[in-house]
């Protein structure tokens, strides 16, 4: 047997690990019934549908052959950049702020894209922390500090 597509082989193995992960490490908790869920229940679907869903694609690579279909060398220095935006928006949320981390998480992980311009950064930085502010705090009221500690009462 061949590898006719190997973008959608390994992306539906890819796919399949993940949801018997999921699966498998929601089966510590309660299950419960479709009348009354447990906080086993959802995962357990969703990895089942991954699985499903891996299954098929991996099926596909064997069956079909594209054009485009080899997979090219990764890049692991924009994962880096993306992964560091991620740790430094946990580390800069309770004293900088949901404001100032939201920017550098942002700004952080745009330096990783070969496409980086400042304007384009810091406008898409200020609509996702409008949004933001509007759905988490006033919205669901969450108590997460806004400002950095030197500027809250």
């Amino acid at each position: 047997m061949r590898i006719r597509n190997e973008k959608d082989f390994w992306s539906g193995v890819m796919f399949i690990a993940c949801g018997l992960a999921f699966a498998g490490f929601a089966q510590q908790y309660d299950m419960g019934t479709a009348q009354r869920m447990g906080p086993a229940f959802f995962p357990t679907i969703l990895g089942g549908l991954l699985v499903v869903l891996g299954a098929v694609l991996a099926i596909q690579g064997l069956a079909a052959e594209t054009l485009d279909g080899k997979i090219e060398k990764f890049h692991f220095g924009p994962l880096a950049w993306v992964l560091g935006a991620v740790i430094a928006f946990a580390l800069l949320l309770r004293p900088a702020g949901l404001v100032v981390a939201v920017f550098a998480l942002v700004g952080i992980s745009a330096a990783g894209s070969h496409e980086f311009k400042v304007r384009e950064t810091v406008l898409l930085a200020a609509g996702l922390c409008l949004l933001v502010l509007a759905v988490f705090i006033y919205g669901l009221g969450l108590t997460i500090p806004v400002w950095p500690a030197f500027l809250r009462d």
